[in-house]
C-alpha cells in the first residue's frame, strides 16, 4: 500500500482528533436541551402553584444557557480548525 505524505497524514490525524472532540461537544448540547426541556415543564408546574414556590428549575435553565453558549463557542471553533485542515488532509 503506499501512503499518502506525512503532511496528509498529520493533517488527517489532527482532523480525526478534532472530529472526535466536536462529537463530544454534539453530545453535550444534546445533554443540555434535554435538561432545559426538562426544568422548563418544571418551571411551569411550579408557576401553575399559588403563589409559585420553586425557583430552581429557571436557575437550572439560566445555569443551561450559560453552557450552550460556551459549547456553541467550541463547536464554532472545532469547525473552523476542521475547514482549514480539510483540503490538506483530502487533497482532490
Amino acid at each position: 500500500m503506499i501512503f499518502p505524505s506525512d503532511d496528509v497524514l498529520l493533517a488527517r490525524g489532527k482532523y480525526a482528533t478534532l472530529g472526535k472532540e466536536r462529537r463530544v461537544q454534539l453530545e453535550r448540547m444534546q445533554d443540555v436541551c434535554s435538561t432545559i426541556v426538562t426544568a422548563s415543564h418544571q418551571a411551569l408546574r411550579d408557576s401553575e402553584m399559588m403563589p409559585p414556590t420553586n425557583i430552581t428549575p429557571l436557575e437550572t435553565v439560566e445555569k443551561c444557557l450559560a453552557n450552550l453558549k460556551d459549547t456553541r463557542e467550541r463547536l464554532v471553533q472545532l469547525s473552523g480548525e476542521m475547514i482549514e485542515l480539510k483540503d490538506l488532509a483530502w487533497p482532490e
